[in-house]
């Protein structure tokens, strides 16, 4: 089994960072020995004897700023020497690993897809079972309750199985309008806002025009939003702001709840991270991995995804991507 295209990237940066590793310990060890025999040279030469005695038969003089050119010039090559065998070598020893992520990420998709069916028929069964319950009584908010598990079951294999074939097919240009599309996201989820007793709200100057599929940046969006959803809380607000200025375009999901605790901002883009308990309840504030692919999806166009405040008031998280443009021609370029 091949690694996949998004596997060979990451393998390949691993190399490289092995071999410039390599090659630096090597010009730090090249360095002290060029610096060591400069000084014994110093030390060690005697101009006045070579010129007051004639060169005697069998001995070869060697001059000391030639020696050194000699030691520098040995250095460099056996620096790019050791950067080559160093790249060589790590690449050969990440050659199982690749291999381990592409049958890791065979048998998520494998999963996923066999785990789609039962849950679909899942979900069916219990929506018959809701008709066939009397509204208002305890059976009736149990099925319901079910409902909602697994639909919230089916999103996880969704995100599963989305995170093992997003990075594994290379997709082409597609420029679209954030602004728009974001618009069009949040008023379509807005009933899930209302439900949940958040205001939620978008605002957007101007178009944004970014390289990064129409599906994907719904799914970004959603997952934006579905987690401030989560820990904003009854009478919380969620703002979305889209803003396009220096060549970048900033997209800022912002809401008033408790913030991050219990783990580093930065790991809330972690598959499954976790932070501690807040609010009702005892259960802790999962991410899932909805936040690990708007991470992702934001790196596979050149941008990134980070919490840029937290606190006691709320928490922002922002996805930069690069900004692009229609020429009057109809072919995006690039800001």
């Amino acid at each position: 089994m091949k690694p996949t295209d998004a596997d060979q990237l990451i393998l390949r940066a691993a190399s490289r960072r092995v071999s410039i590793q390599i090659a630096a310990a090597c010009a730090a060890l090249v360095a002290v020995v060029i610096a060591a025999s400069f000084l014994f040279v110093l030390r060690r030469s005697q101009p006045g004897e070579i010129l007051e005695h004639a060169a005697q038969p069998g001995r070869i003089y060697i001059d000391s700023s030639d020696l050194l050119l000699a030691l520098i010039g040995g250095g460099i090559v056996g620096i790019i020497l050791a950067a080559a065998v160093g790249l060589i070598s790590a690449r050969r020893a990440v050659r199982p690993l690749g291999e381990a992520l592409a049958a890791q990420r065979r048998f998520v998709q494998d999963a996923s897809h066999e785990l789609r069916t039962p849950l679909a028929v899942l979900d069916s069964r219990l929506q018959l079972a809701n008709r066939q319950t009397t509204p208002g009584t305890p059976i009736s908010d149990t099925v319901a309750q079910l409902r909602k598990d697994a639909a919230a079951l089916t999103r996880t294999v969704n995100d599963l199985l989305l995170t093992a074939t997003s990075e594994t097919t290379r997709r082409p240009a597609e420029i679209v309008d954030a602004a728009e599309l974001i618009a069009e996201t949040v008023r379509e989820m807005t009933p899930l806002a209302d439900e949940a007793g958040v205001g939620l709200t978008v605002k957007s100057l101007s178009a944004a025009w970014v390289d990064l599929p129409a599906h994907t940046l719904r799914r970004v969006i959603y997952a934006l939003v579905d987690n401030s959803l989560a820990h904003a809380g009854t009478g919380g607000d969620i703002a979305v702001t889209v803003t396009a200025t220096g060549g970048k375009v900033r997209i800022s999901v912002a809401d008033n709840g408790s913030g991050i605790t219990g783990i580093e901002p930065s790991r809330i883009f972690d598959r499954f991270a976790h932070g501690h308990p807040t609010g009702e309840g005892t259960q802790q504030r999962s991410h899932g991995i909805g936040l690990s692919l708007v991470r992702e999806a934001a790196a596979s166009r050149g941008g990134d995804a980070r919490v840029t405040s937290t606190g006691p008031h709320g928490t922002i998280i922002t996805v930069t991507l690069p900004e692009r443009r229609r020429q009057s021609t109809g072919v995006p370029t690039e800001e």
